[in-house]
């Protein structure tokens, strides 16, 4: 993807999700990262401006409020919308892998990250235990999955120096010239953590991920 195509692809995404979401009216690294796993599996923005619609359309249904939402949220709707699209135009693709090997899989990354990390993390070992107690019930509540990896994601931050942070914004300088000043926040602080996460080997608890 070119990149003035990748920017379009980006922006059809935010402006369909902000319509429907509403306020806030701005994209939250996870959102930007959501987009970001989307575009590198080549879903096509018509896949995901109807997985969009879908997933908002069934919250109307119920009656259930939408400002506190992020994009992974429309994940589910947008690989069904993928999959009916692949059939259609192919006679089928592999399906996303079913909830019961994602939880199976999210525990043993939480598993080994645990065991590596020192006894006296309590910040993370916590988040985790608290993971893993979400994955063992019969039905994971993903939002609060994602409310965990959030606490997890502030707590990297928080461990990055200044000295740090200034030298990634100097790495990311030309990446970031032209973008307005929340939208370059936004792309700093999305490669901050994962770059925190790739380096400490710490695994997102979000179904989405896996």
């Amino acid at each position: 993807m070119t990149e003035k195509a990748q920017n379009e692809y980006y922006q059809a995404i935010a402006r369909e999700f902000l319509r429907r979401r509403g306020a806030p009216f701005l994209l939250s690294p996870r959102d930007v990262a959501v987009i970001a796993e989307w575009e590198k599996n080549g879903v096509p923005l018509g896949v995901v401006i109807e997985g969009i619609g879908r997933a908002f359309d069934g919250i109307r249904d119920r009656s259930r409020g939408t400002k506190g939402l992020s994009l992974s949220f429309c994940d589910s709707q947008v690989r069904k919308a993928l999959a009916q699209h692949a059939d259609r135009a192919a006679g089928g693709r592999k399906a996303p892998a079913p909830r019961s090997a994602k939880v199976g899989k999210a525990l043993k990354e939480i598993t080994r990250c645990v065991r590596s990390l020192p006894a006296g993390d309590r910040e993370l070992l916590s988040l985790f235990e608290a993971a893993s107690g979400l994955l063992a019930e019969p039905a994971p509540d993903e939002e609060a999955l994602e409310k965990l990896d959030d606490r997890v994601d502030a707590v990297l931050r928080g461990r990055v120096s200044a000295s740090e942070l200034a030298g990634l914004k100097r790495q990311m300088a030309a990446e970031l010239a032209g973008r307005d000043a929340a939208e370059a926040e936004a792309s700093v602080r999305t490669r901050l953590i994962k770059s925190s996460r790739q380096k400490q080997k710490i695994p997102y608890v979000s179904l989405f991920y896996y």
